[in-house]
Formats: structure tokens, sequence, C-alpha cells
């Protein structure tokens, strides 16, 4: 079964692959270090956590691909090397079976986080947590922004007379989408 979906795997990624682009890589979980035509090396930090009849698993579930020569795994380098039939296979495909052997589709799959979305995200949830304990436990951040859309949106359409889109209405709107998509 890991064959397959690990093929499988290999072939979506060989689809997303262009021009001058190199093997994937999940930062700090699975990165090829080198690879040559006939040899690849992997860094996989996670086979340093395996025992050995884990490493022998991994070991013996490539070796049921037959244009796969040798595998040498350390767990202590963190390191596994792959060397091949390059003219029968491709390295996206042991690239996918290993990723499927080592159970991290999941982590391929997730969207990463950068360090600006980190830092905006805590920097959100500082204030939040500002407003909150400012209130007494009212309101959020949310709750507060909710109700300045709210209150921006009845002065537009009301004292202004300004029922033109994108002004009031959107506002409103907006304030209605966040109020049903809050989670209770």
């Amino acid at each position: 079964m890991h064959l397959a979906i690990g093929f499988i795997l290999a072939s979506l990624l060989k689809g997303k692959r262009k021009a001058g682009q190199t093997l994937p890589i999940i930062r700090g979980q699975f990165e090829a270090s080198h690879s040559l035509p006939g040899r690849i090396r992997f860094r996989v930090p996670i086979i340093t956590t395996k025992d050995n009849s884990q490493i022998e698993a991994i070991r013996n579930e490539l070796f049921k691909i037959p244009d796969i020569k040798s595998v040498e795994i350390c767990s202590n380098s963190a390191s596994i090397l792959v060397r091949y039939d390059s003219d029968r296979i491709e390295q996206f495909v042991i690239c996918g079976i290993l990723i499927k052997i080592l159970g991290l589709e999941a982590a391929f799959q997730s969207q990463p986080e950068s360090a600006v979305q980190k830092e905006i995200r805590m920097i959100g949830n500082a204030i939040n947590q500002t407003v909150y304990n400012s209130t007494a436990g009212t309101m959020d951040l949310t709750s507060a922004f909710m109700i300045l859309i709210i209150s921006l949106g009845l002065y537009k359409i009301i004292f202004l007379k300004d029922r033109s889109l994108p002004g009031g209405i959107n506002l409103l709107w907006w304030a209605y989408i966040m109020a049903k998509g809050r989670k209770q």
C-alpha cells in the first residue's frame, strides 16, 4: 500500500515541478541534501528517534522497489542514502515513497507559516488579550471590531444617507459575516 500511495504522491510532485526547481522539502523534517543520478541523500531528523526495528522497516519498504540498489540509514546523522537505477526510476518517485513511508504526507500538504505571519498573529493575540482585559471580559478584539463596523455602517446609511456600494451596506455585511462565523 505504501508503494502505491508513494507512486501517486510522486506523480503529483513531478507534476508540480517546474524547470530549475529542486526536489520537494519539508523544512526541518525532510530534505534532499544531495543528489546525483543514481544516488540521493536525505536529511530526516525524525529517524533519530526511531529504534532499530523501525529503521529496518523503513529499509525493507524501500527495498520493495526493485530499482533501488541499496539503502543506508544512519540514525546518528539523521540521513538516508538511496542508490537506485536512474534509468528506470526518478528521484521524485523515491521522494514520494519515502515521504509516505515516514508518514510525512500531512506535513508536506500543510500550509507553512512564515515568521512574519507568526509575528502578526502574536501581535493580534496580544491586542485581543489587551482589549479583553481592558473591558473586563465584556468584549474581545473581534467583537470590538464588529461593533465598530456596525456603527460605521449605520452612520453612513442613516446620517450621511450614503446607500452606495461599497459603503455602509458592505460594512454591515462584514459585521454579519464576522458574527456568524464566530466560534461559541
